[in-house]
């Protein structure tokens, strides 16, 4: 099954909600960095977001997602527009790293933290931080209270740690970072560069894979959790978490 999944997923424009906009939103809230900064992106994906880094902020970029293929494409990319020599690719699991202690300068992941969990990813990264270095976390998050059943249903399946705005920032705080500011991904952040090419691809799936019904699971599957956001957009989102270390 992992083939079906990367097929799904593979040459999409980003792997998570994102766009443009919300990652320069959140770069802007970063101030007083390093001009050659030491930073890392973590599940970086294609790395669209990661090619927006290397061009506001320069320095040098540690890009590492567990997937070789899309290493591969960011690194495809990173020599189109010139940026070789700032963006070096690293395969591995961003839950088991060894990048060494206080390294980083920014610390990146958009839609990726989920993986380990909010709380436990923050602990973990917390360490690569050097004094006064930034970390920015897009993070699935519920926005408003009493969610109905179906919804709640379907995401205490898929991601049962989703917390709400209030608790992550209580995370962070507890954690000995200083919350910069965060806010909520628009609606765009989802569709323009995520969902709408998804439908695309599952659609041409569901005819290439018609008689495996093990493949069609997965496919309708990825479709539920769509058709879940088109219901109920409201209340929940990814929040991006700008934090500092002190």
């Amino acid at each position: 099954m992992e083939n079906i999944f990367y097929e799904i997923y593979d040459d999409l424009p980003r792997q998570g909600p994102g766009n443009k906009r919300s990652t320069l939103q959140a770069a802007r809230l970063i101030a007083n960095i390093s001009k050659n900064p030491q930073i890392v992106d973590m599940g970086c994906g294609t790395g669209q977001q990661t090619l927006e880094l290397a061009n506001y902020f320069g320095g040098e970029i540690t890009a590492i997602d567990i997937h070789q293929p899309y290493l591969n494409t960011l690194t495809q990319n990173a020599k189109k527009l010139g940026y070789e020599d700032v963006i070096l690719t690293l395969k591995g699991d961003i839950s088991d790293l060894a990048l060494g202690e206080k390294r980083f300068d920014l610390i990146w992941a958009e839609g990726s933290v989920y993986i380990i969990g909010f709380q436990k990813g923050l602990s973990s990264w917390k360490r690569y931080m050097n004094r006064n270095a930034y970390m920015a976390v897009s993070e699935l998050t519920w926005i408003k209270e009493d969610p109905p059943e179906e919804l709640k249903d379907f995401w205490d399946l898929e991601y049962p740690g989703m917390q709400s705005i209030e608790s992550n920032v209580q995370t962070i705080k507890s954690l000995g970072l200083d919350l910069v500011d965060y806010f909520i991904l628009p609606p765009t952040a989802w569709w323009d560069q995520y969902y709408t090419p998804l439908e695309q691809r599952l659609e041409i799936l569901r005819k290439k894979y018609s008689e495996n019904e093990d493949e069609l699971e997965l496919i309708e599957f990825v479709q539920l959790e769509i058709d879940i956001y088109k219901s109920y957009p409201d209340y929940y989102g990814y929040v991006f978490y700008v934090m500092q270390n002190k």
